[in-house]
């Protein structure tokens, strides 16, 4: 057990090792993320303790399949660092581990930030590392992380908590990036009962049996889309790909574009499973690397303004999204550029500041989600059409916030909200799939009107199940509008199944 006050020589020093001089830390990209994000700028760590002879699981699989099979001798014990906020010293600290009772020290054990694992080998030292978020707030309140989940670290027999979600940099023995950011995504999923975490070497082993030109798995030098969708698989998810449609003029590079990307995010990050991107960064060039999304920054818009037509998504108020990136650290701040494209410390580092575009994005959902986000986009674009006539009465423009949730987390938001009694106790006790597709109208904060679909369904079905009108006196304004504008359904409502849904609609608000 050793205490240090927090600072850039002390952070050098406790992330090093034998086989990782301090010289070698100084140089790495992480020192250089984690003195920022854990200084006075960020979490504001003052005091480090550091856990000598820690067992890591995800080091020790590693161990057992790779170093310990080396002539080196590497050791299988790893050290932990811990991080607080709060001032104390070696004594301090020895008197609260021995205190029956947190309440007479609650400001130390109530200021821990996280730690880091440091691994005993050469250079790719960050090992099992989880650290507190930025602050977060509520969705649509600036700073959400939606990819998240509260950890429970045992430190010499005190239990504390974090709300994170764990990182660690990339082993480039047995792990790229693309492994990384699969052992990312997973460590959000293995909340219930699904599937248990596999260590990285796992992960690799699951993705294929030789890598991609045929080579042997290891040394692993990375993972392509097939591969990761495979060891995504046996994991006990499926993945839904998909790819950018921009094509760079000058590079060639084919990416999304940001509000194409934005809508993706926003409306798979109602479930919580974090989204793997394969992005082009900038490094002498370009080369692909994997960062996995967990949380953004948006803010609800006051008013919209659209043509007679286009349809306002709340997804496009989307400034930041944070990202874990295994060469530079968890959370990384990355912001969407004007001109399609993101921001991210590669851009930064880069002499000319070249941007960052993002090629694929992999979408790791549960087996029995059937229904995807380009499905119901084509719904309530049909329904936009049909209320255009309550937008012009109202001389309103409305924005449309579409998202895959829980059926659970929507009644969780029903009984909190304003409708009358006899309406949430029949909405809270009608039976609904696990998964569901919402469509949310709002106005400003006010959110006028949730459209239910069935995640589960097949996509020729008629999916929708319910509305929810949150404005009871809206009920017949929309009912007017919607039978108007039914009489004129083949001009303004392209689906094979407009007739259905637009019967849906209406009947639904009867």
């Amino acid at each position: 057990m050793e205490v240090y006050s927090f600072s850039d020589i002390n952070l050098v020093a406790t992330l090093s090792n034998s086989y990782t001089p301090e010289n070698v830390i100084r140089q790495k990209r992480h020192f250089t993320y984690l003195y920022n994000y854990l200084g006075e700028q960020g979490l504001n760590a003052k005091t480090i303790v550091v856990e000598d002879a820690y067992i890591s699981k995800d080091y020790l699989h590693d161990y057992a399949s790779y170093y310990s099979l080396c002539f080196e001798n590497y050791p299988k014990f790893c050290k932990r660092v811990h991080f607080f906020s709060s001032d104390f010293t070696l004594e301090q600290f020895k008197a609260a581990v021995l205190q029956n009772d947190n309440s007479s020290n609650h400001a130390l054990w109530d200021g821990y930030l996280g730690f880091v694992v440091v691994k005993p080998i050469p250079v790719t030292v960050i090992g099992y590392t989880i650290l507190k978020t930025y602050n977060s707030g509520q969705d649509l309140e600036g700073r959400y992380f939606w990819g998240t989940k509260e950890y429970k670290v045992h430190l010499y027999g005190k239990l504390l908590r974090v709300r994170s979600l764990a990182f660690q940099e990339q082993d480039h023995v047995l792990a790229a990036c693309a492994t990384t950011s699969i052992w990312t995504m997973l460590n959000k999923v293995i909340e219930g009962s699904h599937p248990l975490l596999r260590s990285p070497s796992q992960i690799t082993k699951d993705a294929d049996k030789t890598a991609q030109n045929g080579s042997r798995l290891f040394p692993n030098k990375g993972l392509s889309v097939q591969q990761i969708c495979q060891s995504i698989l046996n994991s006990g998810l499926v993945s839904d790909v998909q790819e950018g449609k921009l094509k760079d003029e000058y590079t060639n590079i084919r990416h999304f574009g940001n509000s194409e990307l934005k809508q993706l995010l926003r409306a798979y990050s109602g479930i919580g499973i974090p989204i793997i991107l394969i992005a082009h960064v900038p490094s002498n060039g370009w080369r692909i690397h994997a960062l996995t999304v967990s949380g953004f920054k948006q803010f609800i818009p006051e008013s919209t303004e659209t043509q007679p037509g286009d349809i306002s998504l709340l997804a496009d108020h989307i400034e930041k999204i944070y990202v874990h990136d295994d060469q530079w650290g968890p959370f990384v701040r990355t912001e969407f550029l004007p001109d399609d494209g993101i921001s991210t410390p590669w851009t930064d580092n880069d002499k000319l500041n070249s941007k960052t575009y993002i090629g694929t994005a992999i979408i790791s959902v549960y087996p029995k989600i059937r229904i995807a986000y380009q499905d119901i986009k084509a719904i309530v674009i049909g329904l936009n059409v049909l209320l255009s006539r309550f937008h012009k009465e109202a001389k309103v423009s409305v924005t449309w916030d579409i998202r895959i949730l829980l059926s659970e987390d929507l009644k969780k938001e029903v009984r909190t909200s304003g409708l009358p009694e006899d309406e949430k106790l029949s909405l809270l006790t009608t039976s609904l799939p696990r998964y569901i597709w919402v469509a949310s109208c709002t106005l400003g904060k006010n959110r006028l009107v949730d459209y239910v679909f069935d995640a589960t369904n097949i996509a020729d079905a008629m999916i929708g199940i319910k509305t929810v009108c949150y404005f009871p006196e809206l009920k017949k304004v929309l009912l007017l509008c919607l039978t108007q504008s039914r009489q004129k359904l083949p001009e303004v409502f392209n689906h094979p199944l407009a007739e259905r849904y637009a019967d849906f609609f209406i009947e639904s608000l009867q």
